[in-house]
């Protein structure tokens, strides 16, 4: 006798990355296990419960079990009303509920461990009033970076629905308390939209991102991340494993005939898989503010074909508009200086970040050579190639066939 297909209901927003990991992470779990007829619509993280799936229906038409996630606890509990097998999958989920979930507390010391590494004695955290999820990060975050023996200063966002003026006066709030850190500071976001925020204030008031201001946020949104400038470092979740863990108990729920069956289903919490490293962290604290400046100059105009002189320049006329004390500051005593901060000299700092650009656009383009050395700062394209070669042992040429992630025509 053949065995009927389990009919199952995908409650899962589509429109964000989180939720698209889930459903990756079920599909996995489906082409395993191909007796499942799942539904799934376009949805949002703060959509109802479908108009369909609250309707009476005969038995033949009943879902066997459903996986679902809402931003809202009211609906994951009237979700839990309507007599169908289920894995919850929210921030906050009914009471008594199977669940599989991120570990925030787990991003949080991912977190406090990448900037700790980076030598930062001063930290901040900026989260979302009234939401658990951020809370747990919030407070796990302060915990690890005060037993390090460093203050964390900590800011909550409300999310309540603003007038256009009123959303200002938000960014408004976030830039006074940036402004009141001791500088070079490293902050968490509780997740990446707010850390893009973070990002866009800091742009809008001339703050070095990451040499006065490194930022981490969490989700590793890789279109967010990459959006933002600079690139977000971001604390990468698992998404993928949190749905194929839900598919794998609502399995086991499904096939569950007996109470105690279905009581000896655990919830599950899932660990992130790690820091994914981007320019909004990629820096040690730098203590002296003239290198700083240098440093983050050097990030931004290396492929403008700019030299150590344009460095000294700039390190100049912004002492003349800002607190640094404006002493004359020659090549020797910047290189001396730069060293002691960084390891490494100016020059070195500007051929990498050149090295860097010539890299992704050798992976993300069909720039010719002669062109790819132009728009990395380089004047010639053979000093490119040399370069290019004492850093990474091999052509560009030979790098571009390797990594180039741009097909052939």
């Amino acid at each position: 006798m053949a065995v009927a297909d389990r009919k199952v209901a995908l409650l899962i927003e589509t429109s964000k990355a989180f939720g698209r990991g889930l459903l990756a992470g079920v599909g996995r779990y489906s082409r395993l296990h191909p007796r499942w007829s799942i539904y799934v619509e376009e949805r949002g993280l703060d959509d109802p419960i479908p108009r369909w799936l609250l309707a009476d229906s005969s038995a033949a038409d009943r879902f066997d079990g459903m996986l679902i996630r809402s931003l809202r606890l009211e609906t994951m509990q009237q979700a839990s009303e309507l007599g169908i097998p289920a894995v919850y999958l929210g921030e906050e989920n009914p009471r008594d509920a199977i669940s599989v979930s991120n570990d925030d507390r787990a991003c949080a010391r991912l977190a406090a461990e990448h900037l700790l590494e980076r030598h930062f004695r001063s930290f901040g955290y900026v989260g979302l009033r009234g939401y658990g999820w951020s809370e747990s990060r919030r407070d796990c975050f302060a915990r690890c970076i005060e037993q390090s023996g460093f203050p964390c200063d900590i800011i909550e966002m409300s999310t309540e629905p603003r007038q256009h003026e009123a959303w200002y006066q938000h960014r408004n709030e976030l830039a006074n308390w940036i402004a009141s850190l001791p500088k070079p500071v490293a902050v968490m976001a509780c997740y990446d939209a707010t850390a893009r925020t973070l990002l866009d204030v800091c742009r809008q008031h001339h703050w070095l991102v990451p040499e006065q201001v490194a930022v981490v946020g969490v989700d590793n949104d890789q279109v967010l991340c990459e959006l933002s400038d600079p690139p977000l470092t971001s604390v990468a979740l698992d998404t993928e494993t949190i749905g194929y863990e839900a598919a794998r108990l609502l399995d086991q729920r499904m096939q569950a005939t007996a109470c105690a069956d279905v009581k000896s289903i655990k919830s599950i919490v899932v660990p992130p898989r790690g820091v994914q490293l981007r320019q909004s962290t990629q820096t040690d604290a730098i203590d002296d503010p003239e290198i700083a400046l240098a440093l983050g100059f050097i990030r931004r105009h290396a492929c403008d074909g700019i030299g150590v002189p344009d460095v000294l320049a700039h390190i100049a006329e912004s002492s003349n508009r800002s607190s640094i004390p404006k002493t004359a500051l020659s090549r020797r005593t910047l290189e001396r200086r730069f060293y002691s901060a960084t390891g490494h000299s100016p020059l070195d700092a500007i051929r990498e970040v050149r090295i860097q650009r010539v890299k992704s656009l050798l992976c993300e383009s069909t720039m010719k050579l002669e062109e790819v050395a132009f728009s990395s700062g380089f004047q010639y394209p053979a000093y490119m190639a040399s370069q290019f070669r004492a850093s990474e042992g091999m052509t560009p040429g030979e790098y571009r066939k390797q990594h180039s992630h741009v097909p052939v025509s």
